[in-house]
């Protein structure tokens, strides 16, 4: 560098002062860079008067030593090659740093530290490294000024316009000059889509039942391949909602509200089933919908009073082996070989709700107890279970729900259902329910049909989140699989498909299927209720097509594993930041972010959240846009407006925001209101710059909000 300016040019893009090794050679380069900065040239002359001028000339070995340099170099020509060989010792260097630091933690950790909070340290060390950088405690107003001169200046010369990540919408960019780096943006509302149940609706769990009213954050609950899965987040119990009685083909009734999803198939749906709200149901209930039955529920053994099969047919029937004329299934009893007195006193004469939660073979040979003793095969190849107990008849179907079956028909006494398994252990059972399922294979044994919904007087509903991708959970009696928010998709999509900026959306609430077709819906034009209910026209396909392949090239990724972590979203952050150069991060939502351990408060852990958010916001220098919900606050109040104070569970989100939106829709409280079709930003707090509300339209039906149409 010294014996050529051609050479400063093609090192200072490789090599930052710090990556000298010698503290004399950082301020011999810096002190170069400087030089050729000014456009001066930066010889041994020019270097050593720059560096007597700084008082650093003596520190760095005199200007006899500017001269040593210069004769241990063969030619200029190769300073490119030097320069790449100074960086990779430098970060190998950092690399060595960052592994005995990482060994500190270790053994840090052994001491009784947070392990999250251990591995979580150690990856950011390393990223330290991978990327290139390190970093400095503090920076004099001197460094500073420049930078910031810079960026003014760049402002000024794109004529204000954003420099910042674009959101799309031209009145919010002109306020906040766009999304900048470092900053962390909470975009709140009210929960626009219920997706919720009557406060009485019943809901399995792995060892009883629970309603819709009393489930909370952390309680389990059964999903639809029959597993436990957790409750992640629970709304306010909501009110004044349009809702509707859904009635199925076995008899089962819920009431949901209109927006509340569930997971159907119908004769127009060739791809499989398709999550569709319960006003599209309602709206084309002639294409037949169905609901797939649940799996079997997986559950461990539990300890009962005599084996399963022994203790069904007892509450069938069965009196004794001596006793019973029924030879078959004295044989399966007596290979019990259980004392008579135990026997004669199970203990119960109904079916235990824990035997209702045993293992799948225990409770297929409960039912096979059952059906040996008191069922048959009707002329159709349906099994008929009869009783005059109503109690176990009620118990019985919960039995056969449990099993991945739906019962088509129930009165007090009896209850018809259609399988294809072999339910009877008896041999001539068995063989007439194979020979007559076989003539007559029951249509649709798998699923349930919803015969009817009709509007019903709105009660008051809840909904809740579940850690499981599928997004479902049971509900009602027989076990139905039923499903469990779009500012921020509008932002993302403005930054990766109209602008090229990678962003990342990780989603907790909705799946990827989800928000790929709400893209596609906001893209192309096309009603999301078309696109689910396979209702598409011959120019929604060709406006879809023309899109595709500016969609597919948008630099935008998904991520919507459930129950994620804070270092889970650091970790995944890191490396896109890495590898492809995010430029925005969208979380969705915050109240359903997990941090994995016990806290004594949710307000406690939402605060750590938040605190989290605005750091990764300003280590990975990306915007960050955290979706979140308000209390119902703004429904209490007359004018509905959200204010600053509603966001919900912590004040920290308040306070760690460098900008709160916050969303308000007059049409979701007076559907004739005269402003139907508007919806309001209000930007509550804005570090950088003004607070005000700007207006736009919300096309819901394309998932989307727009600018207001100028006049």
């Amino acid at each position: 560098m010294l014996l050529s300016k051609d050479a400063i040019a093609d090192v200072v893009e490789v090599v930052a002062p710090q990556d000298f090794y010698r503290p004399a050679h950082q301020s011999i380069y810096d002190c170069v860079l400087d030089l050729y900065g000014r456009g001066e040239p930066a010889d041994p002359i020019t270097v050593s008067a720059e560096l007597e001028r700084r008082g650093e000339l003596m520190r760095v070995g005199g200007a006899p030593y500017l001269h040593t340099l210069i004769a241990t170099v063969p030619t200029a020509a190769n300073a490119g090659y030097y320069a790449e060989i100074v960086a990779e010792k430098a970060v190998l260097r950092r690399l060595i740093a960052a592994g005995t630091k990482i060994v500190q933690l270790g053994y840090h950790g052994n001491e009784g530290a947070e392990i999250d909070e251990v591995v979580d340290r150690a990856q950011a060390a390393i990223y330290e490294v991978s990327d290139r950088r390190t970093t400095e405690d503090y920076s004099s107003l001197e460094d500073l000024l420049q930078p910031t001169m810079d960026e003014i200046d760049a402002i000024a010369s794109r004529g204000g316009q954003s420099l910042g990540v674009p959101t799309g919408f031209t009145d919010l960019d002109a306020l906040t000059n766009g999304l900048h780096a470092g900053q962390m943006i909470i975009v709140a509302a009210r929960p626009g889509v219920g997706k919720a149940l009557a406060l009485d609706t019943p809901l399995p769990t792995p060892d009883s039942w629970t309603t819709m009213g009393r489930v909370r954050p952390g309680d389990r609950l059964l999903d639809a391949d029959g597993l436990p899965t957790t409750v992640l987040a629970a709304t306010e119990v909501l009110t004044d909602r349009p809702c509707f009685e859904v009635r199925f083909s076995d008899g089962t009734v819920i009431v949901a509200d209109a927006e509340h999803q569930w997971l159907t198939d119908t004769h127009r749906s060739p791809l499989g089933p398709q999550v569709r709200t319960t006003a599209e149901i309602s709206d084309h209930l002639a294409e037949e919908h169905s609901v797939r039955n649940t799996r079997p529920l997986q559950l461990p053994d539990v300890e009962l009073p005599v084996p399963a099969y022994v203790l069904g047919a007892q509450l069938a029937g069965f009196a004794s082996p001596a006793a019973e004329s029924n030879p078959a299934v004295a044989m399966y009893v007596e290979a019990a070989e259980l004392p008579e007195h135990r026997l004669c006193h199970a203990g119960v004469d109904t079916l235990p709700l824990y035997t209702l939660r045993g293992s799948e073979r225990q409770r297929r040979d409960l039912l096979a107890g059952l059906l040996d003793v008191a069922g048959s095969v009707t002329a159709t190849g349906d099994v008929y279970f009869a009783s005059t107990d109503p109690q176990l008849i009620a118990s019985t179907h919960e039995l056969i729900a449990g099993l991945g079956y739906h019962v088509g028909t129930r009165t007090e006494s009896s209850l018809v259902f259609a399988t294809q398994d072999d339910v009877f252990r008896v041999e001539s059972k068995q063989l007439e329910h194979k020979d007559r399922r076989a003539e007559q294979v029951p249509l649709h044994a798998g699923s349930r049909f919803i015969v009817d919904v009709r509007p019903v007087p709105s009660v008051p509903v809840r909904c809740v989140e579940v850690a499981n991708a599928a997004h479902l959970y049971l509900a009602g009696p027989t076990m139905v699989p039923t499903h469990n928010s779009t500012l921020g998709l509008d932002i993302a999509r403005s930054a990766s498909i109209k602008h090229g900026m990678t962003s990342v959306i990780f989603s907790l609430e909705m799946s990827r299927t989800e928000i790929v077709m709400r893209m596609l819906s906001a893209e192309a034009r096309i009603r999301l209720g078309d696109m689910r209910g396979g209702r598409m026209s011959d120019d929604d396909w060709t406006r879809l097509a023309r899109r595709m392949s500016e969609i597919s090239e948008a630099p935008l990724f998904v991520d919507d594993s459930p129950n994620m972590t804070m270092m889970e979203i650091r970790a995944k952050a890191r490396r896109l930041k890495q590898r492809n150069d995010l430029k925005l991060i969208v979380l969705d939502y915050m109240q359903l972010m997990s941090s994995g351990k016990k806290v004594e408060s949710r307000q406690q852990e939402v605060s750590e959240f938040s605190r989290n958010l605005k750091l990764l916001a300003k280590e990975l220098e990306v915007p960050l846009i955290a979706i979140s919900q308000l209390n119902r606050g703004p429904e209490q109040r007359t004018d509905k407006r959200p204010q600053l104070s509603d966001l919900r569970e912590s004040g920290s989100l308040e306070q760690d925001a460098d900008m709160v939106i916050l969303i308000n829709r007059p049409d979701a409280f007076e559907r004739d209101d005269p402003r139907m079709g508007e919806a309001d930003l209000i930007v509550a707090k804005h570090r950088a710059g003004p607070t005000a509300t700007i207006t736009v339209a919300h096309q819901l039906h394309y998932s989307k909000f727009v600018d207001m149409a100028q006049t």
